[in-house]
């Protein structure tokens, strides 16, 4: 897998983006005994890393990577907003996970670590993505609040139907 950490946002949200990536890289080295790339945005060809799972870090304000792999995706984060299908979350501490396929290959996938802001971004850093037995949604959309709310802190979470798009049966909504 390659790793694209954003550069496009403001010098605090792209101090997360790399530290983050780097955080993940060394937790993927140590608990799943591989290497990864790690590469900034503004370096990403889709080409050169053909059919290659991608893990995005950023949002589509704060990562250049965005529109190459998930311009027609139904969930769309930007500073400040999560879209998802005609549905609209706002502020700036949501957190975002989510997977979708590449646009570009038959069988790899785009993953994304996100937040809405710098709080946002910040509530995403704890994960348990790399633990064995580990199970998420195809997304899930949370605030910063989730370490001390739990699930009442989820805005969002669910599955993409078998066209990977927005599908309000597959979904639970938070309080």
């Amino acid at each position: 897998m390659v790793f694209v950490y954003g550069t496009t946002g403001t010098k605090e949200e792209n101090e997360w983006a790399y530290q983050k990536a780097v955080l993940d890289a060394e937790t993927w080295y140590y608990r799943g005994n591989g290497a990864v790339d790690l590469i900034a945005d503004k370096d990403f060809n889709p080409s050169t890393y053909a059919n290659r799972g991608i893990i995005l870090f950023g949002n589509a304000t704060t990562n250049n990577a965005w529109p190459k792999l998930l311009a027609n995706c139904p969930i769309q984060i930007e500073r400040g907003k999560v879209k998802l299908g005609a549905e609209e979350y706002s502020g700036a501490d949501l957190g975002v996970y989510f997977t979708y396929p590449r646009p570009d290959s038959p069988l790899a996938s785009v993953s994304v670590v996100a937040g809405t802001g710098l709080m946002g971004m910040k509530a995403a850093w704890a994960n348990q993505y790399f633990a064995a037995g580990s199970g998420f949604p195809d997304y899930l959309i949370f605030s910063a609040e989730m370490p001390k709310e739990g699930a009442k802190a989820i805005r969002a979470t669910g599955f993409f139907d078998h066209n990977w798009q927005y599908a309000k049966m597959d979904a639970a909504k938070g309080e």
